[in-house]
């Protein structure tokens, strides 16, 4: 009898697995992608996620090489040496020199000025400071508002795969779909790439394409040694940072905006010559655009 009881009770045990394995695999079938999306970190949660992964740094200093590739593949045309300063949680000055010219880039304060051969020029952020933006920010919420800006959707989140891991996509409900995002490693929340998409959703345009690896802790904070940027699949823009150094000091009117006028002051800021900057593209154009809208 009591071996009767026994079996009894295991044949409703493994009934009642069977019925929960059956409703799972229906329900999955009937609401994949409900399903799959309540186990995807939500946007601000994943960009706060991101922030902290960095460390706590106050400033950083990189030295680092910048290659520009003609339209042949692996063709380098212009070798640049720049030296980027940080001061979080908003402020980054580059300094960079090349055989062709020498340029000065500062974001200080939600202001930006920039100086080419010692003369303030006018359009004076381009596509190829952006890379900048992912790393300068140093809370979710600053950076999701510099995100939006470019035309990130923060409130969608999707599971994607890039070079064999798997990825957050930041800005999409599909990672094939053609609107502006970010990937995020799943294991370590930092950037992988940042999409750019130039036109709109019914007519997209160029492709620009921010990808971030070889990432390094040096005292404790997270950086990534590496970067490349891709205009329509062909790569453009190489950097290969060469030293960091964590928590520098730097001369106060190095990272003050009024400071360099003064010191550059000219009646008219010069344009940039198309020739070698290239026209601004439809991108160039909507983050510009966006950027005015967050200044507001």
């Amino acid at each position: 009898m009591k071996m009767f009881s026994m079996l009894r009770c295991m044949f409703h045990v493994a009934i009642h697995r069977w019925f929960v394995a059956i409703l799972i695999c229906t329900l999955f079938m009937v609401f994949p992608g409900r399903l799959l999306h309540a186990y995807i970190l939500r946007g601000p949660h994943l960009l706060t996620l991101m922030t902290q992964q960095y460390g706590k740094s106050k400033s950083l200093m990189v030295v680092q090489k910048v290659l520009f590739y003609e339209t042949i593949p692996g063709e380098v045309s212009v070798e640049a040496h720049e030296t980027l300063r940080y001061l979080f949680p908003d402020i980054f000055r580059s300094d960079s020199t090349s055989q062709y010219a020498s340029r000065i880039h500062l974001v200080s304060g939600g202001e930006t000025l920039t100086v080419v051969d010692q003369k303030i020029v006018a359009n004076d952020e381009t596509l190829f400071d952006l890379y900048k933006d992912i790393l300068l920010y140093r809370s979710g919420k600053s950076l999701g508002k510099r995100l939006a800006a470019a035309g990130i959707d923060t409130a969608l989140t999707c599971l994607g795969r890039f070079q064999g891991r798997t990825a957050v996509v930041l800005g999409s409900e599909k990672p094939g779909e053609r609107v502006p995002q970010v990937w995020v490693d799943k294991e370590t929340f930092q950037p992988m790439r940042w999409v750019l998409v130039g036109g709109t959703v019914d007519a997209p345009g160029m492709t620009t394409e921010i990808r971030y690896d070889d990432w390094r802790q040096v005292n404790n904070t997270w950086y990534p040694m590496h970067v490349a940027i891709y205009k329509d699949g062909g790569m453009v823009r190489e950097i290969i940072v060469e030293t960091i150094r964590v928590n520098p000091s730097f001369p106060k009117e190095m990272l003050d905006t009024e400071h360099l006028k003064i010191k550059y002051f000219q009646s008219m800021p010069e344009r940039r010559d198309t020739s070698v900057e290239g026209e601004l593209s439809e991108i160039e154009k909507t983050i510009n655009e966006f950027r005015k809208r967050i200044e507001e």
